[in-house]
C-alpha cells in the first residue's frame, strides 16, 4: 500500500503537468501591433465626443492617442461617464494619516448612431493612493494628480476593451 502511494504521487503530478502544458499550447497570443492592425478599421468609426471639463479632456486626449483614428467617417458613438470618490485610508493606533484613497469609475457605452443599437457597454474602475505630504495644499494637489493619472489609466483600459470587442 505504501509503495502504491509513493508511485501515485509522481504519476498524478506528471499527468497534471501534461494537461496544463496542453492547455497552455492551445491559448492564442496576439501582439499589440497585430491587435491594432486587425481592429483599426472598426476603431476608426468611433466618435469619442466632446469634453466638458478638464478630466474629460485628459480622458479624450489619451483615448484618441491610443486609438490612433485615421478616418473621418464616425458612425459609432461612444458615451462615457467618469466618477471619482476620495476617502481617507489609514488610522493606526489612534493616529490618523493624511493618505487618501481615490477610486475612479468609468461607465461606457458604444452604440450605432443610425439605429441606436448598443454594441457594448460596461464599467472599468481603478484606485490610487495619494496625499503623502503634510500641507493641505500638497494633499489637494496630490489628489488632483492621482485623479488625472487614473483618468489616463482608464482611457488606456477602455481602448484595449474596444479593440478586444472588435477583434475577430
Amino acid at each position: 500500500m505504501l509503495y502504491y502511494k509513493a508511485l501515485m504521487k509522481p504519476f498524478l503530478t506528471a499527468i497534471l503537468l501534461c494537461c496544463g502544458l496542453m492547455m497552455l499550447s492551445a491559448c492564442q497570443t496576439i501582439s499589440i501591433s497585430e491587435l491594432n492592425s486587425q481592429t483599426q478599421t472598426e476603431i476608426d468609426r468611433i466618435d469619442i465626443g466632446q469634453a466638458d471639463n478638464r478630466l474629460k479632456q485628459i480622458f479624450n486626449r489619451t483615448l484618441d492617442d491610443n486609438l490612433n483614428q485615421q478616418s473621418a467617417l464616425r458612425d459609432l458613438a461612444l458615451t462615457t461617464t467618469l466618477t471619482a470618490t476620495n476617502s481617507s485610508t489609514l488610522a493606526v493606533q489612534g493616529k490618523s494619516s493624511s493618505l487618501s484613497k481615490t477610486t475612479m469609475t468609468l461607465s461606457y457605452s458604444l452604440s450605432d448612431k443610425m439605429d441606436g443599437t448598443v454594441l457594448t457597454s460596461g464599467t472599468v474602475s481603478a484606485t490610487a493612493t495619494s496625499g503623502a505630504v503634510t500641507s493641505y495644499y500638497g494633499q489637494e494637489k496630490s489628489r488632483e494628480f492621482a485623479t488625472e493619472r487614473l483618468t489616463e489609466q482608464l482611457a488606456d483600459r477602455l481602448s484595449l476593451r474596444l479593440r478586444r470587442y472588435f477583434l475577430k
